[in-house]
C-alpha cells in the first residue's frame, strides 16, 4: 500500500513524468492539487519553520530524502502519481476492477481491493507521533482511518467522498476538503438560545465519515459569539475551540492528548454563557460563528489563543436580537 518516507528522489519525478504524459485528465487534475503541493503548502511550510524535522518530511516530501531538503524536482513533486500507484517495482497498483471486464493495459498492473477501500490512505492518513507508542488515540499525530472505522461509514471507501467520479472516472484534485460549500454542506449548525443567559450551537455531520476535523492536531472549529449593545459595542465575547487538544507537559517528552471535542457521529454541544457584566443596556445583539481553521503552531497546548492562525474559512455565522432575562 502507499506510504510515506519512499527516498526513491529524482527517480521517482522521472517515473512520474511516464504517468503525467499518458493519464492526461488525472495529471491536470493532480497538478496543483494538496497532494502535489504538499511539500509547497504555506501552512506546512510556516509550521515547518517552527518544527523542522525528518519526521514532517517523509509525508510532505516522501520521495526525498528526509533527512535534508528535498531537490526542487522532488519537492514540486510531493506526493506524485507513482507515490500512490507505484509501491513496487515494475507493477502499477491500481483499484480492482468491478467484475471481471479488467480493462487492459499498457503496463502490468497490481489490482487491489484494499487499495480501493481505505488501504490506499491509511499508511498516509493515520501514524503515531515520532515518540508514541501503544495503540490508543493519544499515541497518534492523526487517527484519521481509526476515526472512519468508527463511524457510520466504516463501509465506505474514502473515494467516495474524497475522489468523486468525474465523467464515470475518480477525480485526482482532492478539492472538497478545503472548498467552503463542500465543508459548509458536511457540517449542520444549529444556533439556539437555552436557559436564561446561554446560547446554545449544536453541531451536526450529517454524513459522518470520521470526525469534523480530522487530521492533524493544527486544524480546529472556532465556535463563537459576541453581545453587543444598542450602540454595537462588544460588551461579552465568549469562544471555544474544538480540537484535538494536546498539551506539552514540563519533563515529559513529546504531546499529552488533554481532549477531544471534535464533532463525530454525535452532535456537538456548546453552551456559551452570556451573562451580561453588570450595568450593561438589557438590549442588544448578537452575532455568532463557526469557522474551520488552520493554524501554524498551537503553542504548549494549554490555551487556544496562543495559536497562530494560518487561513480559516467562515462556516456558519448569523444575527439574532438579544435581551436580559
Amino acid at each position: 500500500m502507499p506510504r510515506p518516507y519512499r527516498k526513491r528522489l529524482d527517480a521517482a519525478v522521472t517515473l512520474n513524468a511516464t504517468c503525467v504524459a499518458c493519464h492526461t485528465d488525472e495529471a491536470k487534475q493532480w497538478q496543483g492539487s494538496h497532494h502535489q503541493q504538499s511539500n509547497l503548502n504555506p501552512a506546512y511550510r510556516k509550521a515547518f519553520v517552527i518544527e523542522p524535522t525528518a519526521f514532517c518530511r517523509g509525508c510532505h516530501a516522501p520521495e526525498g530524502d528526509p533527512r535534508i531538503d528535498p531537490p526542487k524536482a522532488v519537492s514540486e513533486l510531493g506526493v506524485g502519481c507513482v507515490t500512490c500507484h507505484v509501491t513496487e517495482e515494475g507493477f502499477v497498483l491500481a483499484a480492482a476492477a468491478p467484475g471481471d471486464d479488467t480493462p487492459r493495459a499498457p503496463h502490468p498492473l497490481r489490482r487491489s481491493t484494499a487499495f480501493s477501500q481505505t488501504g490506499g490512505c491509511t499508511g498516509c492518513h493515520e501514524f503515531r507521533f515520532p515518540m508514541g507508542l501503544g495503540d490508543d488515540d493519544g499515541q497518534f499525530m492523526q487517527t484519521t482511518a481509526r476515526e472512519h472505522m468508527r463511524s457510520p461509514a466504516a463501509g465506505k471507501a474514502c473515494a467516495d467522498c474524497h475522489m468523486p467520479r468525474v465523467s464515470g472516472r475518480r477525480s485526482h484534485a482532492f478539492a472538497e476538503v478545503r472548498d467552503p460549500a463542500w465543508l459548509r454542506n458536511n457540517l449542520h449548525v444549529k444556533a439556539e438560545r437555552a436557559e436564561d443567559d446561554t446560547f446554545r450551537v449544536t453541531l451536526v455531520q450529517p454524513a459522518p465519515g470520521h470526525d469534523f476535523p480530522t487530521g492533524d492536531l493544527f486544524r480546529r472549529l472556532e465556535v463563537g459569539c459576541e453581545l453587543k449593545n444598542e450602540r454595537g459595542t462588544v460588551v461579552r465575547r465568549e469562544v471555544r475551540h474544538l480540537a484535538r487538544h494536546f498539551q506539552i507537559i514540563p519533563g515529559q517528552p513529546g504531546r499529552h492528548l488533554a481532549a477531544d471535542d471534535r464533532v463525530g457521529r454525535d452532535p456537538r454541544v456548546v453552551d456559551l454563557d452570556l451573562t451580561p457584566p453588570s450595568g450593561a443596556p438589557q438590549r442588544g445583539t448578537l452575532s455568532w460563528w463557526v469557522r474551520y481553521q488552520r493554524v501554524a503552531t498551537v503553542g504548549t497546548g494549554t490555551n487556544p489563543a496562543d495559536a497562530k492562525i494560518e487561513s480559516e474559512v467562515l462556516l456558519h455565522s448569523g444575527e439574532i436580537p438579544w435581551d436580559v432575562k
